[in-house]
């Protein structure tokens, strides 16, 4: 298998309820610099104007293609994702939107550019940067992918060495900073969560084993945080620290990495090697004993920033994962 003389792309959209802000980003994808691509937009069973909105859209521009499951209602989240990527048509490369950002015009084309670099035969992804925004679309910091390796003057491809290990605690590519190419899909396709709500973390533990991954620190996009969504990414210096204290030392900051790190132990477990068998064993472990005192002292560091390393030992230490 090989890339087209002419690379092509799919755009993922999956929608539900997003009228507010889905107009504006299926705009910014129409205007992206490349243009061979289709957008795949499939609501998942909205009761607002989103399909409206969508299939006015659809009329302007032939490389929006509408699909509305109303027999199947609302799969919700994240099966809706994994619904689009069954139905994606054949393409060299494979990009996911979310339907509130906005995404920068060079963004296809950057990612495009790299991975074409690659081979195309394995799997290969794609991550980028983004700027975090509040829902006015103003900046509030820029954020790259974790694990950037040091800038190499003798190659203009940043291939990232992440590991498993790397990815179990911390998110090191958001979804809709992602490109994969064809055989990537095809392995998350044939490789997909049982019962957690993963996504971005998903793909991310999977081509750590399976994939080339190269990423890009420059912004391809701006992130929207609502006001609802008190993560760590929509807060500034100030209430990073506040976040800190309130949701990873003192509430369960970590609970949804446990429920990843248990589902892709008992679907993966048995494809991995010996050594990251044993460490997702250790964490995919329900029980305190006896297994905190081996988790606290971890010889191997989880996190990027020692803040949340040491909030992430607290959280063994006590109980809370």
């Amino acid at each position: 298998m090989s890339y087209s003389d002419r690379p092509n792309a799919v755009v993922l959209l999956s929608a539900y309820n997003g009228e507010k802000y889905i107009k504006a980003q299926i705009e910014s994808i129409l205007r992206q610099t490349f243009t061979d691509f289709e957008l795949l937009v499939r609501d998942d069973g909205s009761d607002d104007s989103t399909k409206q909105i969508v299939k006015e859209l659809a009329k302007t521009d032939s490389r929006i293609r509408f699909i509305s499951d109303d027999n199947k209602g609302n799969l919700g989240y994240p099966k809706c994702f994994y619904a689009l990527t069954d139905m994606a048509p054949d393409a060299d490369f494979y990009f996911f939107s979310d339907q509130d950002d906005i995404w920068f015009e060079d963004k296809i084309e950057r990612a495009v550019d790299m991975l074409s670099k690659l081979p195309s035969d394995v799997p290969a992804a794609y991550y980028g940067g983004y700027t975090i925004c509040d829902e006015e679309l103003k900046p509030v910091r820029n954020a790259r992918p974790a694990h950037i390796p040091p800038k190499n003057k003798s190659s203009d491809l940043p291939v990232c060495s992440i590991s498993l290990k790397d990815t179990i605690f911390e998110v090191c590519g958001l979804e809709f900073t992602m490109a994969v190419n064809r055989s990537a899909l095809e392995l998350l396709n044939n490789n997909k969560p049982s019962f957690c709500t993963g996504r971005g973390t998903w793909m991310s533990m999977l081509y750590s084993v399976y994939a080339n991954i190269v990423c890009d620190e420059r912004p391809c996009a701006f992130y929207r945080r609502h006001q609802s969504a008190v993560t760590a990414s929509n807060q500034s210096f100030l209430g990073l620290w506040l976040w800190r204290i309130k949701y990873l030392l003192l509430g369960g900051g970590f609970a949804d990495f446990h429920d990843i790190i248990k589902d892709f132990y008992l679907t993966m477990g048995g494809k991995l090697d010996i050594k990251n068998r044993r460490m997702l064993r250790l964490f995919a472990d329900d029980r305190y004993f006896p297994g905190v005192i081996t988790k606290v002292f971890y010889p191997r560091r989880l996190r990027s920033r020692i803040l949340d390393e040491l909030a992430l030992r607290f959280a063994f230490l006590t109980g809370r994962i």
